[in-house]
């Protein structure tokens, strides 16, 4: 009625939306998964939440998620075959969005946890340049790497979501100054992408049910006009992955210090681990990781202007069987660790019938031409939107 009479009170109005349990929601709980803020109620809003709710967005409730968004997993199933992982750590946000139940969720990236579920759940999963959107009133895993994060069914979606939660944020130090770009007004204008196919590392981890996919798809799109050239990985990147997690754990650690002294035994097993190997972390080798960072960023930042992005399978495999674990987040973690944009579009389906994802990685700061990319080739490989209606 409200549209209709002129009165229209933003993007997302009456648009319900998810919000990651580490998000703060003024009046309604906030527990991070954890016993340790069972009964935590914030006062206020996180920027994004108040940003989606200024946007006209309806919040409809949180979403599960592991232990303070790290390693022990929420009890959430894979809407395509309960018997399998959703992923982590985002993994109701993951599984809402690809079960119909809403359009879009909010999650978080610091290693996987955004990438990894909406590639194994088959719906679009974004996560922006760190920087670009504002984590304040987020409860953190690791300052200096966690991303807010995206989950929908169409990179559309994905793209008018950031317009609304991008911008600077004077109550997050590391918020960027630079100006947001009309996102989703750039995908009217899409051309076949320049493609950076990085094979190193990432096929020879890969199942050989991903294997195929990756050949498949990258068939798919050069016969559609793209440009797809083989992209070498930097020297610094064979560091890359233990010095993320050093970086990981020590700020966990650093964060959760005081609490864990009173109430360890409150943590669960992985958590508790983490925070103890943490606090074990020598200054000296945590500013090590900082410097193989800083060198890492450097050397892919002179890489991608070669290209439109990389492209990459977004996981080793299909979701794992089985609720022990979320699966493995290493295709992810480099790209959370320089902190460049990352997105994931279904690519395909298993023998299993489990959904396979491609991941582009942009330059910092650009994402347009990344979610250009990424719709053109959403277009190209026309596989429909998620949800996938389980059988």
């Amino acid at each position: 009625d409200e549209a209709s009479e002129g009165r229209f009170r933003g993007p997302l109005r009456g648009i319900p939306v998810g919000i990651k349990d580490i998000y703060c929601t003024a009046g309604l709980k906030t527990t991070a998964g954890s016993k340790i803020l069972a009964d935590f109620v914030p006062k206020h809003d996180a920027t994004v939440v108040a940003r989606l709710k200024k946007a006209g967005a309806i919040i409809l409730g949180k979403t599960e998620t592991t232990e303070f968004a790290a390693f022990d997993p929420a009890p959430t199933r894979n809407p395509w075959n309960i018997e399998h992982t959703p992923g982590g750590s985002s993994s109701g946000s993951a599984a809402a969005v690809s079960s119909g139940m809403i359009p879009a969720a909010l999650g978080s990236q610091t290693g996987g946890s955004t990438i990894r579920p909406a590639s194994y759940c088959g719906i679009v999963g974004f996560k922006p340049t760190y920087g670009r959107v504002s984590r304040y009133g987020v409860i953190p895993v690791s300052w200096s790497l966690d991303h807010v994060g995206t989950f929908t069914r169409t990179v559309e979606d994905a793209a008018l979501l950031l317009e609304v939660l991008s911008g600077y944020d004077p109550m997050d130090a590391a918020s960027s100054i630079l100006p947001v770009s009309s996102y989703r007004a750039a995908l009217d204008e899409v051309s076949p992408p320049r493609l950076g196919l990085v094979k190193e590392f990432f096929y020879d981890m890969a199942s050989e049910e991903v294997k195929r996919n990756l050949v498949e798809v990258v068939g798919q799109l050069s016969n559609a006009g793209a440009k797809v050239l083989e992209a070498k990985l930097p020297e610094s990147f064979g560091a890359a992955h233990a010095a993320q997690r050093v970086v990981m754990i020590a700020e966990a650690a650093a964060y959760h210090e005081e609490t864990f002294r009173t109430r360890m035994m409150d943590y669960r097993p992985k958590m508790r681990g983490m925070i103890a190997s943490g606090l074990l972390i020598p200054t000296s080798v945590y500013l090590k990781a900082q410097r193989i960072r800083t060198q890492f960023i450097r050397e892919v930042y002179e890489t991608l202007p070669k290209f439109s992005c990389l492209l990459m399978p977004s996981t080793p495999s299909q979701a794992p069987k089985g609720l022990e674990s979320t699966g493995d987040p290493n295709f992810n973690t480099p790209w959370s660790f320089c902190g460049f944009p990352a997105i994931t579009i279904r690519s395909g389906l298993s023998r299993d019938r489990m959904p396979l994802g491609i991941q582009l990685v942009g330059r910092p700061f650009d994402e347009e031409t990344l979610l250009k990319a990424a719709q053109w080739c959403e277009v190209t490989l026309g596989l429909g939107h998620a949800p996938h209606d389980p059988e």
